[in-house]
């Protein structure tokens, strides 16, 4: 994977998982429970997650990377 765009179609594959997966499944629980401008928090903070964990996965790549240069 020491190519950029190797990690890059790795990523996009991930994001699309984990966003259909786990994101849709809590923000239909947000759109069901909260109303109002808990609702937008919630969806903040549930984007916050989502992209925290893409970069721990980037972050983990590119240690990946590194350990077999």
């Amino acid at each position: 994977m020491n190519v950029p765009t190797d990690r890059l179609l790795i990523m996009i594959i991930v994001a699309t998982g984990f966003a259909v997966v786990v994101g849709g499944w809590a923000a239909s629980l947000v759109h069901a429970e909260a109303t109002g401008m808990a609702e937008v928090g919630l969806r903040v903070v549930i984007a916050a997650i989502f992209f925290a964990i893409l970069l721990g996965f980037w972050l983990l790549f590119s240690g990946l990377d590194r350990n077999t240069a």
